[in-house]
């Protein structure tokens, strides 16, 4: 469904041009980069007058991230739905569902999840075909669901990994890694824990 259209006194029709040193544009944009706006937004409420927050840069990385393993986990549960495969449908539950868990509060995990949102991205768009040919009712050739699982478990891997990691507090107190943690299993099979 489209959008509704705005009325005229809502619509934004005029340009306002400024100059900026190289310096400032950088520093423009690194304010709106820290409050996780997009530059012309954070522009103009800065003009107006308003003092937009800086938000967390945690958050942002968590916030991506987050974005990316719902969806995947909605490509996986559609090509479940369509082909019946249940194996598209642990992946679902997988990437929407238990690594999230795994990851919710792992600050100390940032700089990784960072590094891994770019293969996740690239990996997300592999599935994301594939949903599209089963849902357009083509059948799904092996290759590229092969190809599709081998980039979805290169990318979750290291998040895998590393959320089975006790955190540095943890350490220190003495707790041990999370029960039942394996390791990733065959290359069509999410990571899982324990039976499930």
């Amino acid at each position: 469904m489209a959008r509704p259209r705005k009325s005229p006194q809502e619509q934004r029709r005029h340009v306002v041009n400024i100059r900026l040193t190289d310096a400032e544009l950088a520093q423009l944009k690194e304010h709106a980069a820290a409050a996780g706006m997009p530059f012309g937004r954070y522009a103009r409420e800065t003009v107006l007058g308003k003092r937009p927050r800086a938000r967390p840069a945690q958050l942002i990385i968590f916030q991506k991230l987050l974005y990316e393993l719902q969806s995947a986990a909605t490509n996986f549960q559609q090509l479940a739905d369509v082909t019946g495969e249940e194996v598209y449908a642990r992946w679902a539950r997988y990437t929407g569902g238990q690594l999230v868990e795994q990851l919710l509060g792992r600050n100390d995990l940032a700089e990784l999840i960072e590094a891994q949102i770019e293969p996740l991205n690239m990996a997300g768009h592999t599935v994301n075909r594939l949903a599209h040919m089963a849902n357009s009712g083509h059948d799904v050739p092996s290759e590229l669901r092969d190809e599709a699982f081998e980039a979805m478990r290169a990318a979750l891997e290291p998040l895998h990994e590393a959320s089975m990691a006790p955190t540095a507090a943890n350490k220190d107190a003495g707790t041990p890694p999370k029960e039942g943690a394996q390791s990733p299993g065959p290359s069509h099979e999410p990571p899982s824990r324990g039976g499930r």
